[in-house]
């Protein structure tokens, strides 16, 4: 199906909508936070929103809605607390005594 959609796009709009459907850019979320592939590791260290949506944890991140998709997880804790549904694991109880939470 997504060749024919994109036969399709092609023929209405020429090759900008196959060329454009195919970039990996970033973009501005709703909190106007640029979020995508080729934002900074650290975008998080200027991040003065609320508390991202943890959806899930890889290694010593939480993936998150936002930025490109990760904060450590002791940041996290630090400046938000635990997310809802987690600080179950051994690390992040690790973190959350060192820093008393």
């Amino acid at each position: 199906m997504y060749a024919w959609l994109m036969n399709l796009f092609s023929k209405i709009f020429g090759n900008t909508a196959k060329i454009n459907m195919e970039k990996d850019e970033n973009w501005i979320g709703p909190d106007n936070t640029e979020s995508g592939p080729s934002v900074s590791d650290n975008w998080y260290l200027s991040y003065d929103g609320p508390a991202p949506i943890v959806e899930g944890i890889y290694e010593k991140n939480y993936g998150v809605d936002r930025g490109d998709g990760a904060i450590p997880i002791e940041f996290y804790i630090k400046k938000w607390g635990f997310p809802d549904g987690f600080g179950k694991t051994d690390y992040e109880k690790e973190i959350a005594s060192k820093n008393e939470i």
